[in-house]
C-alpha cells in the first residue's frame, strides 16, 4: 500500500508538473477572419462648449475586421496587417491588439483619412471601382496564423504606400465605440 501511494504521489508529481511547463502555442487552427467590412464614414461631430469653430464633416475610408479566436483561453498580442489596394495604389498599415480572449466577435480597424482620399483620387469624387481590393493577415510574433482578401485576386506588385492607413487612435473617431475593437498595444516612443 505505502508503495502504491508514494507512486501515485509521484505520477501525480510528474502529471503537474509537465503540464505546468507546456506553454499555450497560438497557431493557424486559433484565429479565422471572419468579414472585412469597408465602409465610407463622415467625420463625427462633437458639441463643445468652450469653442465655436465649425468644420465641414468629411468623408473617411474605414476598413472593420471582424475575427475570432478558439482553443486557447486568452491570446497576448496578434498584430493585423492590412493591404488596401485603391485606384491602383497600395496603401499598407498595422495595428497591434493585446489581452484578446477567446471567442467570436473581436474587431479591429484602419482608416483612409480625407486627405489620403484626395491624395489617392487625384481630388476626383471617390467611386467603388477605386476600391480594388484588401488584404488583412494576422500574425503572432512575426508568424502568420491567417489571411483574407476581400477577392480573390492577388496584390499586384506595386509600391507600397506606407503610413497612409492610420488606427483608429490617430482619427476622431478614437474616444469612439471602446468596447467593440480589441484594446491596442500602446507604442513606446
Amino acid at each position: 500500500m505505502k508503495i502504491f501511494t508514494i507512486a501515485l504521489a509521484a505520477l501525480a508529481m510528474f502529471t503537474t508538473g509537465a503540464s505546468a511547463q507546456v506553454p499555450v502555442v497560438v497557431g493557424p487552427r486559433n484565429v479565422k477572419i471572419n468579414k472585412i467590412l469597408p465602409a465610407v464614414v463622415k467625420t463625427p461631430e462633437f458639441n463643445v462648449n468652450i469653442a465655436n469653430k465649425r468644420s465641414e464633416s468629411l468623408s473617411w475610408f474605414e476598413f472593420e475586421v471582424e475575427f475570432e479566436v478558439d482553443g486557447v483561453e486568452m491570446v497576448d498580442e496578434l498584430t493585423l496587417s492590412y493591404s488596401v489596394l485603391f485606384n491602383n495604389k497600395l496603401c499598407v498599415g498595422e495595428v497591434t491588439h493585446v489581452n484578446i480572449p477567446k471567442g467570436k466577435d473581436h474587431y479591429s480597424v484602419m482608416y483612409l483619412s480625407p486627405r489620403t482620399l484626395d491624395r489617392l483620387t487625384g481630388g476626383k469624387q471617390m467611386n467603388s471601382g477605386m476600391l480594388e481590393n484588401i488584404k488583412v493577415e494576422i500574425k503572432k510574433s512575426g508568424q502568420l496564423l491567417t489571411e483574407k482578401s476581400m477577392n480573390a485576386k492577388p496584390l499586384p506588385n506595386v509600391q507600397q504606400m506606407p503610413g497612409l492607413l492610420v488606427p483608429k487612435s490617430e482619427t476622431p473617431f478614437q474616444v469612439l465605440w471602446w468596447d467593440r475593437y480589441e484594446a491596442v498595444k500602446s507604442s513606446s516612443k
